[in-house]
């Protein structure tokens, strides 16, 4: 059977090209396309057009969604030449992807499979309009008739621009290929290598390879052959699932002004995908802006009419950004501002109107800033930026175009002296700077309107010895924020569009610019902060008076061989919260309350202490850490609800549990941080119900009825993605149903849905990013997990952590960074 070479894309005015090219490929390696009917409207809507390379060296294949994010095609469509293998990363060519009239770049692929004609494509954003193609998980017997899509060339057209389908009947298989023949005068053409071969329920048993092309215009009159090879899919959900898996990315929040007024953007950094659109702020017309990420809270700094103002945007509790307000202290005349988040502090620094430097600072855990801006030197200056470095604060800035640099310790309030930056750069209009790791990236753009970039190695004492031009046209403004060993950096052009590119400071390379579209004009400003996002999971569960620990790691979802056991207590009841540092674990152990601290990083553990306030009979407990003060709530033994805080500020405990009124009966809790507010949802006689404290007046509101009519609940978890939670629940069949609610909107979903697992007794759940982590305990002391891919609305298949836990009686889950 020849190899496949598919075949190049066809327009008006290179029909002669094209032509010459496939007379090469009928005969050394032949592409494939379905000769039969057109499909009927919305009928394998799945199946995509792609098209590989520009007009005049492309290519035609088909493809079929396998996942809102990811098409899975031939690897033959995007490999360099025939025959050699696809290497991960961004595709050799521009890549694009067409489902009924809408198209989407692909931005990523997978390596080819080692042992088939297959590769997995990203798109640029996801198709959530279409229902990607189920999965059969047998290859079809010999006999049994599939049905094929594609975009291909038929017996009369050479780019029909339309899927047409055709009937095949299975001839025999192997370990990786499926052999089919066309029915009637039905057959594979030139341009359906990649679409999708379909047994009689619809679901994908393999993708399109190679044909002899029988009867497709442009064949040999003499070839009636219709025979053909196909990859087989059905043996591979797990290499298609760990691909598309959902990814635990950094977030980014963008701030830009333009226009008379400040606009906002999020972006998920793991998928390069960002909201839709700008949404407008307010109507201030803001010159300047610079931004912090604390946690769940964007910190926002500008400069309207000279002066300077901040608010808050509070992701967590509601999403609404908190107004306005004057930063003290009196700056008039401000030209640029910059800020940097050091502990609970931030920093900001202004260009007064001499062009001199001045500095406030802002401590949100005392909740005040200092009484004015104190004038720090310098002169001549226009634009400044800083990057935190522990408690140094690195603050570079531009004057008469050229670049200098100087450092602020938080710890002694102290500044060093101002320094040119090596290099010689001159003409300089604005300036971005990040650190990654203890290397500070500093970016500017030059007189010629480019970038250009600059290395500080902290750790070895120097600078590089020249400015890198990176490129790009007409910028008028930069913003950087670190993500990882990489840097974001966001620039503002000529026509006030927004264009983002990304510097991998491993290799020292530049992506291209990328526009982010969504329709802001006139944009003044940008500025960017990212949240990173946790990288590890630690997992423990209550078994043999001891606790069993594992880790894994979540961007490979990859877990250690096995439980380790950790003595101590014997403990009931577990729940854990995320220190910043450490783990700390709340159990319950004879009815009675205890907590002990964990570092993952140098694998130290604390010993078991009661908790004060002599609680016993205890059945259910809960934890949330706010301000590094934990709330701790508890069913009592009559199945009621007390709490008790502890404050490790001031290192103390209260003196007793607080009963909190309501009503009895409840046998589970669970609990998670919102802003100021702990959301605690409980269940009552089989049905889930809900309420919150507000941690700055320590009064709680009433029960609710989560709605959905949920009865029968076993146990209960909850996360929190922005002002969503995500909450889940083992119902009276055992199995997992999860529920949300949009505190921003004011409203819960109306009904529960049923996730599936069977046989499971205990939950817990961790959100990272988008996603949100669901860890249960099974049979036979299983643990398993599954993931919500909260943009998506998509669950992952069920997955097996290594190692058994014997007897286990409860689990937690922690994430951390």
């Amino acid at each position: 059977m020849p190899e496949i070479r598919p075949l190049p894309t066809r327009a008006t005015g290179l029909l002669v090209t094209a032509t010459a090219v496939a007379a090469g490929l009928v005969s050394a390696a032949p592409a494939q396309a379905v000769t039969g009917p057109e499909a009927p409207a919305g009928r394998y809507a799945f199946t995509a057009a792609l098209v590989v390379g520009d007009e005049t060296n492309g290519r035609g294949c088909s493809a079929v969604l396998v996942d809102p994010r990811w098409v899975l095609t031939a690897a033959s469509c995007l490999a360099p030449t025939p025959g050699s293998p696809v290497a991960a990363g961004k595709p050799a060519q521009k890549t694009t992807a067409t489902f009924a009239g809408q198209a989407r770049d692909i931005v990523e692929v997978s390596a080819s499979a080692a042992d088939r004609d297959l590769v997995l494509g990203r798109l640029a954003s996801p198709v959530t309009d279409i229902a990607p193609v189920k999965h059969a998980a047998t290859a079809p017997a010999a006999g049994v008739d599939l049905t094929a899509a594609g975009f291909g060339r038929t017996k009369t057209e050479w780019v029909p621009g339309k899927l047409h389908t055709g009937t095949f009947t299975t001839n025999s298989s192997d370990a990786t290929t499926l052999s089919i023949t066309g029915k009637g005068a039905d057959a594979l053409c030139k341009g359906d290598t990649g679409g999708p071969l379909l047994n009689a329920a619809g679901e994908l048993v393999a993708v399109n390879s190679r044909s002899w092309q029988g009867g497709c215009l442009g064949a040999p009159a003499a070839e009636t052959r219709t025979g053909a090879i196909a990859a087989r899919t059905d043996d591979l959900a797990a290499w298609i699932g760990s691909v598309t898996a959902p990814r635990t990315g950094d977030q980014v929040s963008l701030l830009a002004g333009g226009g008379g007024a400040m606009w906002s953007r999020f972006g998920d950094l793991g998928h390069g995908e960002y909201g839709p659109s700008w949404a407008k702020v307010d109507g201030k017309d803001v010159s300047r802006v610079a931004t912090v990420r604390d946690g769940d809270t964007v910190r926002a700094y500008a400069i309207v009419d000279g002066r300077v103002y901040g608010q808050d945007l509070d992701l967590a509790a509601n999403g609404r950004w908190s107004g306005w307000g004057e930063v003290p202290g009196g700056a008039a005349g401000a030209k640029d501002i910059a800020a940097s988040l050091v502990g609970s502090s931030v920093h900001v620094q202004i260009v007064g109107a001499g062009g001199n430097l001045h500095s406030q600072v802002a401590d949100y855990r005392a909740g005040r800033w200092n009484d004015r801006w104190e004038a720090v030197g310098a002169s001549g200056l226009t634009r400044v930026t800083s990057a935190p470095a522990g408690p140094v604060v690195r603050v570079q800035a531009v004057a008469d175009g050229r670049v200098y640099g100087r450092d602020f310790d938080t710890r002694t309030s102290s500044w060093t002296s101002w320094g040119e930056i090596p290099g010689g750069a001159a003409g300089v209009k604005d300036i971005a700077s990040s650190m990654v790791g203890n290397n500070v990236q500093v970016q500017i753009i030059g007189s010629d309107g480019a970038l250009w970039t600059q290395f500080g190695n902290y750790d070895a004492g120097r600078w590089n010895d020249a400015w890198s031009r990176v490129g790009g046209t007409g910028l008028t403004n930069i913003t950087s924020a670190p993500s990882g060993n990489a840097v974001e950096l966001y620039a503002t052009d000529a026509s006030g569009r927004v264009d983002n590119a990304r510097l991998d400071a491993g290799t020292g390379t530049w992506s291209p610019f990328r526009e982010l579209k969504g329709g802001i004009s006139g944009a003044a400003d940008v500025s960017a902060a990212i949240l990173a996002a946790p990288s590890r999971v630690t997992l423990a569960a209550t078994a043999n008076n001891a606790l069993a620990i594992q880790s894994g790691t979540l961007a490979t979802g990859a877990f250690g061989a096995g439980w380790n056991s950790v003595g101590g207590l014997p403990i009931t009841n577990l729940t854990s919260v995320d220190t910043g540092g450490a783990i700390r674990y709340v159990g319950v152990a004879g009815g009675r309350v205890y907590d002990r601290a964990y570092d993952p990083a140098t694998n130290v553990w604390g010993g078991w202490t009661e908790v004060p306030g002599g609680a016993a009979g205890v059945k259910d407990i809960s934890a949330t850490m706010i301000d590094n003060v934990l709330y701790v709530q508890i069913v009592g033994a009559n199945g009621d609800l007390h709490t008790q805080i502890g404050n490790y500020n001031t290192g103390r405990w209260n003196a007793n549990w607080a009963a909190v009124p309501g009503f009895t009966g409840l046998t589970g809790l669970t609990s998670v941080k919102a802003g100021p507010y702990v959301r605690l949802y409980g269940i009552a006689g089989g049905k889930v119900y809900g309420r919150d404290l507000d941690t700055r007046s320590n009064t709680w509101n009433n029960w609710g009825d989560i709605p959905g009519g949920i009865t029968g609940a076993k146990d209960i978890t909850v996360s929190r993605v922005g002002a969503t939670v995500q909450i889940q629940v083992i119902g009276s069949d055992g199995a997992l149903y999860s529920q949300a609610g949009d505190y921003l909107a004011g409203a819960f979903k109306p009904s529960w849905t049923k996730v599936g697992g069977t046989g499971l007794t205990r939950l817990s759940s961790a959100s990272a990013a988008g996603n949100v982590n669901v860890y249960a305990i099974g049979a036979a002391g299983k643990v398993q997990s599954t993931t919500l891919d909260t943009t998506l609305g998509k669950w992952t298949a069920w997955r097996q952590v290594p190692g058994t836990v014997t007897t286990p009686a409860d689990l937690t889950a922690t994430t951390t960074r």
